[in-house]
């Protein structure tokens, strides 16, 4: 009779490179692939002494199971790095700007980001309505809402005591839609 060990080998042996090509298929990516194939076969052996049939139609729903968790994990990653470089980009010292005026870079730091950033990229960068609109992913109209509401917002910072008043323009950008 075959040990559990000898079981565990035949099945790696005839399994393990077809798993981690299947594996590579779905995350390009070769180094991530045969992590994921040892972790599947790791997760096996785990499974060999709880007495669950082990079969390559397991060992496929395993892999499947642990390449969409790769796929979430990627997903929360990208979510992180786009909150992060939005709010890099919010700052107005990542812009260059060529205002000096210390309480308006004051009050656009106090402001939401994405306030901060669509003041930045219609007034000094010149955006258009629909150009943010596109930079955004909504349409114009929302634009000029959130638009307007930012201003606002920054008008009562810049007239609160604590900072002066600063003339902002009335019209954001070049180009209007």
């Amino acid at each position: 009779m075959e040990s559990d060990s000898d079981a565990f080998t035949a099945l790696f042996t005839a399994h393990h490179n077809v798993l981690e090509r299947f594996i590579y298929l779905r995350v390009s990516d070769r180094e991530l692939a045969e992590d994921l194939a040892n972790e599947t076969f790791r997760i096996a052996w785990e499974k060999l002494g709880t007495g669950e049939r082990l079969s390559p139609a397991w060992l496929f729903t395993t892999a499947r199971n642990l390449i969409g968790n790769e796929y979430q994990r990627r997903v929360r990653h990208a979510k992180r790095m786009d909150a992060l470089a939005l709010a890099a980009a919010a700052r107005p010292e990542s812009w260059g700007l060529v205002a000096r005026d210390t309480e308006l870079r004051a009050a656009l730091d106090q402001l939401d980001p994405q306030d901060s950033l669509l003041i930045q990229l219609t007034y000094w960068h010149g955006l258009s309505a629909r150009e943010a609109a596109d930079f955004f992913n909504t349409s114009p109209a929302a634009i000029w809402v959130r638009l307007t509401r930012a201003r606002g917002r920054l008008r009562d910072l810049l007239d609160s005591p604590a900072l002066p008043s600063v003339h902002l323009p009335h019209e954001p950008g070049a180009g209007h839609d």
